[in-house]
């Protein structure tokens, strides 16, 4: 047998256990590179989560809101030193500081994982008067936990600038999906619901702050041109109430036009995705986490051979569409500039085709975790030379 390179735990104080990111991408990584992986995250069901790639989990209920995250700093920190391990890797500010209190203890390497804009993040949490002191404190105490931390990883080069003259390694690795074949095993119960219709997609958490209501004016507008026109939205509904959305659904009598079809596994979301016409990115703006946003929705679309509508505002997003010329960046404030869009790619498909194969270029030269993932692993095997 051989021996393992070492061994690699994740703290998670908020990614359940098959994460798309921390599961499917960094531990499928680490694995195949000849690590052992231990993840210790939170879980809400009462079945135990059985891995197929070799991931040992070490569970905590999960429970939401600030207090409980904080709380979580401890569970991880009692958890986490009981695991002899070579790296902890902490992809959100509790994790690490639990990171770097086991560190402290017992030694190791740290590695804080940011994948988002986490001073806007946690400014969140309080009153909106309180925003920019929030970010502005959080800032400085991320800065002063990275002299003690052993590599940064970015996931987005407008992350940079926040570390200016901090001399921790740091390498930046897109947030980019594995490069896979166009997915063509469609179930026929999904292509006859949806693929000889104008349909388009929304997937991911969804919310107020997401656009949802401007989704809502917009397919008002737009399905008085395209009367059959339908809208999947899959993933949770968490900013604002679920139950008023799908009244004010209800009350514009769009049902049969907006499906919220909530969370479906990892591997069914392509099958969606390729049985719709565009895909929808509409961060709001006013959010540090929107205007350098870099989802993973975005490649998931350009990979299915699908246009995308995004953000004009959100810098990371709206370079790669530019410069792929893959879909459309709009308004997404307004949602006439929305309806025009959708309406603008379903009316001239050979426009949307053309943005579509653009994309799936994009994908295939350059925006894969193929690319992504040996940058990561090779920064991380640094840290073991």
């Amino acid at each position: 047998m051989t021996k393992p390179k070492g061994r690699i735990t994740l703290l998670n104080v908020y990614h359940e256990p098959f994460d798309k990111r921390m599961y499917y991408k960094l531990a499928n990584s680490f694995i195949n590179d000849g690590y052992e992986v231990c993840s210790i995250c939170p879980y809400t069901s009462e079945s135990p989560p059985l891995s197929d790639i070799g991931v040992q989990f070490i569970l905590f209920p999960r429970k939401k809101g600030l207090w409980n995250r904080i709380k979580s700093i401890y569970t991880l920190f009692k958890l986490g030193k009981k695991v002899s391990t070579d790296i902890y890797i902490a992809p959100e500010p509790e994790s690490w500081v639990s990171a770097l209190m086991i560190k402290l203890f017992k030694g190791g390497n740290v590695v804080f994982d940011m994948h988002e804009h986490n001073p806007n993040k946690m400014a969140q949490f309080f009153p909106k008067f309180l925003h920019k002191p929030i970010e502005y404190l959080t800032l400085k105490v991320m800065r002063l936990f990275a002299r003690f931390t052993d590599l940064i990883i970015l996931t987005r080069e407008s992350f940079e600038p926040l570390w200016k003259g901090i001399s921790t390694p740091r390498i930046t690795v897109l947030n980019t999906n594995h490069l896979q074949p166009i997915c063509s095993d469609i179930p026929q119960s999904l292509l006859e619901k949806y693929a000889n219709i104008p349909t388009i997609i929304h997937q991911g958490v969804f919310g107020t702050i997401r656009g949802s209501y401007q989704l809502l004016e917009a397919m008002e507008i737009a399905v008085k041109e395209i009367p059959s026109l339908c809208c999947i939205i899959l993933g949770e509904y968490i900013y604002g109430s679920e139950e008023e959305y799908r009244k004010a659904i209800h009350d514009k009598k769009l049902d049969e036009h907006i499906h919220l079809l909530g969370v479906v596994p990892f591997e069914e979301v392509p099958k969606y995705i390729r049985v719709s016409k565009i895909g929808l990115i509409l961060f709001q703006p006013g959010f540090s986490n929107h205007t350098l946003a870099m989802p993973h929705k975005l490649f998931d679309y350009m990979r299915e051979e699908v246009p995308v509508i995004v953000p004009d505002f959100a810098i990371e997003v709206a370079k790669i569409v530019k410069e792929s010329e893959c879909g459309l960046c709009i308004d997404v404030t307004n949602p006439k500039a929305i309806a025009d869009a959708i309406v603008s790619l379903i009316t001239n498909p050979e426009e949307a085709n053309r943005l579509g194969k653009n994309g799936r270029k994009a994908v295939e030269i350059r925006y894969n975790w193929q690319i992504e993932e040996q940058i990561l692993l090779d920064g991380i095997n640094r840290l073991l030379s």
